[in-house]
């Protein structure tokens, strides 16, 4: 056998055998899970909100409120929302006056749902 001859098959088993075996596995950097997102931002200003509920949809998990003017987030209209919470959907009803926090750039979420007395 020549010198090429034996230089081509040492490539050739060299590149079989790295193309065979299974890649190093390396582990992963240990990491916590990633925390439950926070109520609201907080380099989100807050606002307070007020309205008149007209409907409530558990299954949808929505509330339709008529809303007040909110100064420097939303004008005064009648708007469907989500809750921040799941239980708001069993204890407020169409008809009830609530009172809400809502944040800057956030227009779908009432947290922290209040009925009026």
């Amino acid at each position: 056998m020549n010198r090429l001859s034996i230089i081509a098959t040492a490539v050739f088993v060299v590149t079989v055998t790295a193309c065979t075996q299974e890649p190093a596995k390396t582990e992963a950097p240990k990491t916590q899970p990633a925390p439950a997102a926070p109520a609201a931002s907080a380099d989100k200003k807050e606002h307070v909100f007020r309205g008149k509920v007209e409907k409530v949809d558990p299954q949808a998990k929505t509330l339709t409120v008529d809303g007040e003017n909110v100064e420097g987030w939303m004008s005064a209209m009648t708007m469907t929302y989500s809750a921040d919470k799941p239980d708001v959907y069993d204890k407020v009803k169409a008809g009830d006056q609530i009172t809400a926090k809502v944040y800057d750039g956030d227009f779908a979420t009432l947290h922290d749902v209040q009925v009026v007395k």
